[in-house]
Parts: C-alpha cells; sequence; structure tokens
C-alpha cells in the first residue's frame, strides 16, 4: 500500500459529510468514503510506522489499529453526530491509558492537515513530576523548545493560579501552567495531496522525539507540587 496523496475528492466527502451527518447518507455513500478517505489513510499510516518505530519501538503502528474509527462515540459527548467529520490517526503506546501517555496525531479534514504530539488528559502527578524537572534543571528542556522554534504551537489546557517559580525561564512557562498539553502544526489541505505529505510528517514527527522522550520519562510521583 503506498500513499499517494488524499484528493479533492476526500475533501468533498468530509464537506459532504459535515452537512449529511446521518446513517442513510454514510451507508450510501461507504464506497466513497473507502476509496476516498479510508484507503489513503491507511496508506499514510503505513508510511509514516518506520519513523514511529524508529521513535519507539514500543508504539503500536499498524495501520488498521492506529486510525481511528469514523463512527464516533456519543454516550459521554453533547456533540450526537454519529461520524466523525474528519480522519483521525493515532500513534501510541498499546499498555498506555488513552489520553494519558504522549502519542503522535494526525487529523485531515476540510480545514486541512494538523498534526503533533501530545497527551489530552495527563495524570495529574505525571504533570507534577514534568514541573518538578523544569525547575530542577531547566536547561534540557529550554533547549529543546528553542530548537523546535515556532514551527510548533504549543496548546492545551491551563492552571489559571498557579505560581510560577521566581528565576524559571520565560519560554518554560507555557509549559509549566499546563493541565493538559500538545505541539502541533497545520497544513492546508492542499499539502494532503501529495505523497511528500507522509515525508513531511515523519520529518517533523522525528523534530519532535526529543520532547516525546522527555514528557515520556516524567514518571507520575505521590508528591503533590501543587
Amino acid at each position: 500500500m503506498t500513499f499517494e496523496g488524499y484528493t479533492e475528492d476526500s475533501r468533498a466527502f468530509f464537506m459532504a459529510l459535515r452537512f449529511n451527518n446521518n446513517r442513510e447518507f454514510f451507508q450510501s455513500n461507504r464506497e466513497w468514503y473507502l476509496k476516498s478517505v479510508r484507503e489513503p489513510s491507511l496508506a499514510l499510516a503505513e508510511a509514516l510506522s518506520p519513523a514511529i518505530e524508529k521513535i519507539d519501538p514500543g508504539i503500536e503502528t499498524r495501520p488498521h489499529r492506529a486510525l481511528a474509527r469514523i463512527n464516533r462515540d456519543t454516550r459521554f459527548s453533547h456533540d450526537k453526530s454519529p461520524y466523525r467529520d474528519h480522519v483521525w490517526i493515532s500513534f501510541r503506546r498499546p499498555e498506555e491509558e488513552r489520553g494519558r501517555f504522549p502519542s503522535f496525531f494526525i487529523e485531515v479534514g476540510v480545514e486541512g492537515v494538523f498534526y503533533g504530539m501530545g497527551a489530552y488528559a495527563p495524570e495529574r502527578a505525571r504533570m507534577n513530576a514534568l514541573r518538578r524537572h523544569l525547575r530542577l534543571a531547566p536547561e534540557e528542556p529550554a533547549a529543546m523548545l528553542a530548537e523546535l522554534g515556532d514551527r510548533f504551537g504549543l496548546y492545551g489546557e491551563t492552571y489559571k493560579r498557579l505560581a510560577v517559580p521566581e528565576g524559571l525561564p520565560e519560554a518554560l512557562v507555557p509549559l509549566y501552567i499546563r493541565k493538559s498539553y500538545y505541539w502541533e502544526r497545520s497544513l492546508p489541505f492542499g499539502r494532503a495531496c501529495s505523497a511528500a505529505l507522509a515525508v513531511e510528517l515523519a520529518a517533523d514527527f522525528s523534530r519532535l522525539k526529543p520532547l516525546y522522550d522527555y514528557m515520556a520519562g516524567c514518571s507520575p510521583e505521590e508528591e503533590d507540587y501543587l
């Protein structure tokens, strides 16, 4: 399976599903989805597998495991739309609870491509461990962030009243105050319509490896530093 890029037909499916998000439409257009969305998504996941395995051999890279189902789990969501109007690919360690441990992700939809690395629901104890590392040895993470530059933006929920230690480098403050975190970069949809997308994503995931290793190394601790 070779990744040759998505097509405008892929984008047209996302748009059509957005305005016809129901079972009748999806069942009537299943072949459209399989050909224009699922097949290139599996090919993209397969193309990225070697780069991900170099970052962490423990991450699950089988394409059918990395590609999320288009059906949404609406049990605990206010949005009861039955289908995603985008593709979600996630590379993570299978033994770790989803969202708790850093993972690599890709979203492809009408608005473009969004990808990066992070954890949307990390344990509080793990984030406390991160803050301890940032306080005691700020030079290493500061150098990593400087190397990354502004290629990726840092996002995630923050504490509003968390005291920042005096002397903490300014570049580390946005990470220090996070409850959750993810570094993300976006590309216009046109960039997804090329085999070069896999090459670009593989290179950027490799750029994120030092931060991934650093965040993964912050083990949960019993002490509460907040």
